[in-house]
């Protein structure tokens, strides 16, 4: 029993008693009789449930009766309806609630999105899932972690229909790497723990069982992630930093040398997650205000050169070309340390900072040397072509679900329902075997609802319903201004969280490369209309790896190449000349405008010191190391001063947002982050249309309170102001920035 110190105990239940005997026995075998019957189990009769109005004329149909409405029975309860369907092959099984079903035209429901969903006959319907009663089943109850460091968890097993009860021998419990203590009640079938005095940190709890047969639950494990921290976390709180693996950092030869047919910047350029380690330890990320790291598919890539944009072959170097189910690409490693290795330590490195991990996941389509199109080639789309801006079948955006990418990357056909099963087993990979905190969504537009609403459904089911953290699911829905109604298709409680705001990214490109403010309102009033309770959850930014960078964009490219011709400004040593200054006064200003709105704002590695680049691939250089030149230093003390005020400030986590200040044709913005009760914070900036400083005074709404209130710049710390007769006087220079928090 590995050394587990177990305290069993089982009920008396037909205890042998005699004549005032003092010899009671408590049955304690998993395998006795009494505990065989009395234990709880699976059960093999299948019963639907549906609430609705009192009298309602409500039928079933489904794949388990042919499809032919089955009238449905009044319930215990007003408004309940069941219908017992008996014994079923496990499987997924498609049904419909069909209304007025013996009339001349009975109505056949569309399901509600918040609801597992399949498709049959390309129609998409609620989803019945049923388990296999002959197996064990083992799953969380309840379980929470508090600022004490005090945990618990419960857990119950319930026997397959005809099986012995739980062997207490066979359980195994772990939270975090140690192994630990349990309370197991075999007649209940209850698995209890209770720890004390645990250290800040995760400590998600593992439990592993076998029944009296020795057979292992349906579900393997129970897993449930948890934290003991000090302050509940949002996802708010700080930034989301992206690693770009294979261009962040090296860590160390992993002694697979380059691809044969790609050239330099479309081949692996040796970064890895040693080297993010390194850098995480060295203490890169929190000096950021960084709370949340988003890294680049970890998945197994193909190591052939593939035909690309500009008449190039490329490599998987940027892992988004997935061959592996559960395989971790090795070059992620060295040759001391293999990829999967590397990836344990580098999460157990941000959980031990009180970071969070997001993996990248890829649904949308696999590489051809993938395993599931040799095993499995009717999980996958017939392509008419590849995605092209041409008009027609093919057009990214008019067709975006039946286009490929390219040609060898063939897309995953989610109205099958093999591949949705197939997909969701694998994310619950991912989340137990590595202790991911959630997943970034890649291309969500080109993919059925059906694959993210149920991974959305499944992680809560699995992990937040038996009291774990929210496992965070951000999506990338590429589209322009004014797009905030295509970002919304696809974010709900039960399916996408937040995406990445590209309407405001446009707009931020747009206004600080034109001077004007005006374009940034308006997207920030979409995006309060049509995002409405789920602006906290978008993910503002100002620069990632498929578009141009700032830096770039700031000065143009005159010599652009395929890889390394747009000039690196920021990179020329010496004292700072007009142009750094330039990428340093817009990027800065920018990064204050991404920092201080509502969501979690997202920084793209390298934009932290101006890193230069055209389009993909240019925009994927190696991050500078060691010395850096002194623009490069001036652009990351700024971003880190405002990073790290984030952290630090609730108002500037969480606070609703109020614009304060904009008119066309003006150089200057203002808006607030407010909590309410006086907690506000003013965020001003300008940019340069005059060459000299600029007063302003600003009108404050009433009910944000600050009326005779004192503030002081967060950043400087010596600028103060006080609001009186309805508001503030502000002066700022050219490309000044300030936050004012109340003393």
């Amino acid at each position: 029993m590995r050394g587990i110190g177990l305290l069993v105990w089982v009920a008396c239940a037909g205890c042998v008693t005699g004549g005032g005997s003092d010899d009671d026995t408590v049955p304690t075998d998993p395998f006795d009789p009494q505990v065989l019957e009395d234990a709880p189990a699976r059960s093999c009769d299948i019963t639907l449930e549906g609430w609705f109005d009192p009298g309602t004329r409500v039928a079933v149909a489904g794949r388990f009766n042919d499809w032919i409405p089955s009238p449905m029975d009044a319930g215990a309860s007003e408004g309940q309806f069941t219908k017992r369907l008996g014994r079923l092959v496990p499987g997924t099984y498609g049904y419909k609630f069909v209304f007025d079903y013996n009339s001349d035209t009975p109505t056949w429901e569309t399901p509600p999105p918040d609801v597992y969903t399949s498709f049959e006959g390309g129609v998409e319907n609620r989803a019945l899932v049923v388990g296999d009663c002959r197996v064990p089943s083992l799953r969380a109850r309840s379980a929470s972690a508090a600022a004490d460091g005090t945990l618990t968890a419960s857990f119950d097993f319930l026997r397959a229909e005809d099986g012995p009860g739980l062997d207490p021998d066979s359980v195994v419990v772990e939270v975090g790497s140690e192994v630990v203590s349990a309370t197991i009640n075999v007649l209940e079938g209850t698995i209890d723990v209770e720890l004390t005095g645990l250290a800040p940190g995760k400590h998600s709890v593992r439990v592993r069982a076998r029944d009296g047969n020795g057979d292992s639950p349906a579900e393997g494990q129970a897993f449930v992630p948890l934290w003991v921290e000090a302050e509940p976390f949002d996802w708010q709180d700080g930034l989301l930093y992206y690693v770009f693996t294979d261009r962040f950092r090296d860590g160390g030869d992993d002694g697979m040398g380059p691809i044969a047919g790609a050239q330099y910047g479309t081949d692996y350029m040796g970064g890895d997650l040693v080297g993010a380690r390194e850098a995480m330890e060295e203490g890169w990320f929190e000096a950021l205000g960084v709370r949340s790291i988003w890294l680049s598919p970890i998945n197994d890539n193909p190591e052939g050169a593939f035909p690309g944009s500009f008449n190039a072959n490329y490599t998987g170097y940027h892992g988004y070309w997935p061959i592996s189910a559960r395989g971790v690409e090795n070059r992620l490693g060295t040759l001391e340390v293999s990829g999967e290795q590397a990836l344990h330590d580098f999460i157990d490195a941000a959980h031990a900072r009180g970071i969070r991990v997001l993996f990248d996941t890829v649904l949308n389509h696999v590489h051809q040397e993938h395993e599931f199109l040799q095993q499995s080639p009717e999980w996958f789309t017939a392509s008419p072509c590849p995605c092209t801006t041409d008009p027609g079948t093919c057009n990214w955006d008019s067709n975006p679900i039946g286009c490929w990418f390219t040609d060898y990357l063939p897309d995953l056909d989610y109205k099958n329902q093999e591949i949705v099963d197939a997909m969701l087993e694998d994310a619950r990979y991912w989340v137990e075997e590595f202790d991911v905190d959630g997943f970034r969504v890649d291309a969500a537009k080109h993919m059925d609802h059906v694959i993210m609403r149920s991974l959305s459904l499944k992680l809560t089911e699995l992990y937040e319903d038996a009291g774990g953290p929210e496992m965070y699911l951000v999506g990338e829905t590429f589209t322009f201004l004014g797009g905030q109604g295509l970002i919304m298709d696809y974010v709900a409680e039960y399916e996408l969280h937040g995406q990445f705001d590209f309407p405001l990214y446009y707009a931020i490109r747009q206004s600080l490369l034109n001077n004007e403010w005006r374009t940034i309102s308006n997207e920030m009033h979409a995006g309060d209309a049509i995002y409405g309770g789920f602006v906290d959850r978008m993910s503002p930014f100002m620069g990632n790896h498929d578009i141009s960078r700032f830096a770039t964009d700031i000065h143009g490219c005159p010599n652009w190449a395929l890889f390394g011709g747009c000039p690196d400004v920021m990179a020329e040593p010496g004292d700072i000349s007009g142009a750094q200054w330039d990428v340093i006064n817009r990027m800065s200003v920018g990064f204050a405008l991404v920092s201080m709105q509502p969501g979690v704002p997202l920084l793209y590695y390298g934009d932290e010191v101006g890193l230069a680049g055209a389009g993909d691939p240019d925009n994927r250089r190696l991050m500078p190391w060691g010395t850096l030149t002194p623009a490069q230093t001036a652009l990351l003390e700024r971003l880190r001063a405002l990073g790290t005020l984030r952290t630090q400030h609730d108002v500037l986590k969480r606070g609703t947002r109020q614009e304060l200040w904009v008119a066309d044709n003006d150089d200057l913005f203002v808006f607030a982050r407010t909590l309410g009760s006086g907690q506000t914070a003013i965020i001003a900036m300008r940019q340069d249309l005059t060459g000299a400083s600029r007063t302003q005074w600003v009108p404050l709404p009433s009910e944000l309170g600050l009326e005779g209130v004192t503030m002081t710049d967060a950043l400087k710390g010596t600028r103060v102001v006080t609001a009186s007769g309805g508001g503030v006087e502000l002066t700022l220079d050219p490309w000044e920035y300030v936050v004012l928090l109340a003393d």
